[in-house]
């Protein structure tokens, strides 16, 4: 009788841990891909000169939310920006986490041929 109340114990405390583990993957998941999104951004930006539409756009169809700073980039300055996105978590929080990417780039680096 005891083993099977110890069996169930244990299975309870399985599935929270299981639960805890793929919120965190989903969260790698999400940085993974939000980093890839910002190195995209990054070199769009540092080729353009200036955050185009396109660029926005980009962001947007991923499913992600860009964060600029309110001055205009200008050649040679190294600009910062933001690229998150939410995430509803199963067992973490009762509130949805907002992933964020911070990185920054320098304008005019890369040179168009």
């Amino acid at each position: 009788m005891s083993y099977k109340l110890g069996l169930m114990l244990s299975l309870v405390f399985l599935m929270c841990v299981f639960m805890m583990a793929g919120d965190m993957f989903c969260v790698a998941a999400i940085h993974s891909d939000l980093d890839s999104i910002s190195l995209t951004v990054s070199y769009l930006i540092s080729r353009d000169g200036w955050v185009s539409e396109s660029t926005r756009e980009f962001v947007e169809d991923s499913g992600a939310t860009l964060h600029l700073p309110s001055a205009a980039p200008r050649i040679g300055d190294t600009y910062t920006f933001e690229v998150s996105k939410e995430y509803s978590p199963i067992i973490i929080s009762r509130d949805p986490i907002v992933v964020t990417v911070k990185r920054s780039t320098v304008v005019g680096y890369y040179q168009g041929f």
